[in-house]
């Protein structure tokens, strides 16, 4: 029987597009977008509780990249 695994990162407070609802998610992968000259900013791949689809929102800019 497999464990589940304990999140290591913070969770995020991000608005669930599909639901509507603010909730707190640990993303499933952060990366950075940067624009070549400019200050680049960190999204996060989170899954929504209630639909299990998947969504991108931004995340903090001092939050750990995975």
């Amino acid at each position: 029987m497999a464990r589940k695994k304990t999140a290591k990162y913070p969770p995020v407070k991000v608005r669930d597009p599909y639901t509507g609802k603010e909730v707190e998610l640990v993303p499933k992968k952060v990366w950075e977008l940067k624009p070549k000259n400019r200050k680049g900013v960190k999204i996060g791949l989170f899954q929504s509780p209630e639909t299990g689809k998947y969504f991108r929102a931004k995340v903090p800019d001092d939050y750990p990249i995975k």
